[in-house]
């Protein structure tokens, strides 16, 4: 469609290989002009694949592997690398003296994921050149701090966590890959009044606001993009048998996107919440994640100048 921008975005991929390739191939398979993944990229399990004699041996998705041969090894590290964790071989006195010493453990953790956000980098790079697409990739609330600076190196991927920026002659973008404080204590959080502020003083940045994109990691509370189990306790709440659900978005991300009314908000954090609602005239999306089976949800959303000409949830 002339002048026309469309985007695919897709967000919580939590460090599955197969969900990040499933992200880049959208460019092509649904000739996007703009790919945008919007936090949460990185995985938190490392899986110790310890030599016994010539195999290797590996506790995963439940279950005792044994990998007897060069072959059998590669594709066990790469089934772990698509489900979202992270596969290191070791010595058996190598695991055992990490077992025992957490600064050794988050070192590993650190390596591991350092040197797959490189590779990332470079299938980025490999898959995209010359394509004439954009691509954004920013952090969420789980991912660490040293994740900037390993995506600040890619040559192709641009992570503007915190920033404005231009994706096309009309529109902009603000990115806020904080959440509002979670049980779960992670990096990147912020109570909601100074959630608002930060979110603020980037949106009187821009231009034209009714025609900006607020990629925000964190959902708007109560719009039904943000409805996670009831934890009580760290422990599940149910009633009847049944999962008793909760809003976990952000008031603050709510009152800013009620301010402004950009054309639209794309989040993320809340897995179970895919779906798309209305805040005033701003279109709200979620499109949800099932990273853990190597399934991709995503969103396509075609941007004219001053509406959001069609948008459509898909799942690869």
């Amino acid at each position: 469609m002339a002048n026309v921008t469309r985007i695919f975005y897709a967000s919580d991929i939590h460090g599955s290989e197969r969900c990040f390739l499933k992200f880049l191939n959208a460019a092509k398979f649904y000739r996007a002009n703009v790919l945008i993944l919007g936090g949460d990229i990185t995985g938190k399990v490392v899986v110790p694949l310890i030599r016994q004699g010539s195999a290797y041996e590996a506790h995963f998705l439940g279950r005792a592997h044994r990998a007897e041969t060069a072959e059998e090894v590669e594709d066990l590290e790469k089934a772990i690398r698509f489900n979202g964790f992270y596969p290191v071989r070791l010595e058996r006195d190598e695991y055992e003296v990490i077992s025992a010493d957490k600064r050794k453990q988050n070192q590993l953790f650190e390596e591991l994921v350092v040197a797959s956000l490189r590779r990332w980098m470079e299938l980025a790079e490999e898959r995209l050149a010359g394509m004439g697409v954009r691509c954004f990739v920013n952090p969420g609330n789980d991912d660490e701090r040293f994740v900037d600076e390993i995506l600040a190196q890619g040559k192709y991927v641009q992570n503007i966590d915190g920033d404005v920026a231009p994706i096309d002659d009309d529109h902009e973008m603000v990115v806020v890959g904080y959440s509002n404080r979670t049980p779960f204590d992670s990096p990147r959080e912020m109570p909601e009044d100074a959630l608002e502020e930060h979110i603020v003083q980037l949106a009187e940045r821009l231009e034209n606001p009714g025609r900006a994109v607020f990629t925000l990691h964190v959902p708007p509370n109560g719009t039904g993009l943000d409805h996670a189990p009831l934890l009580r306790d760290g422990q599940v709440v149910t009633r009847g048998g049944h999962t008793v659900m909760t809003p976990v978005g952000s008031t603050a991300v709510r009152r800013v996107i009620e301010r402004f009314q950009p054309l639209l908000g794309l989040h993320g954090h809340v897995h179970e919440s895919r779906g798309v609602r209305r805040l005033g005239r701003t279109l709200c999306v979620n499109p949800g994640s099932e990273y853990s089976e190597g399934v991709l949800h995503g969103a396509i959303v075609n941007l004219g100048k001053d509406r959001v000409a069609g948008y459509q949830l898909v799942t690869a």
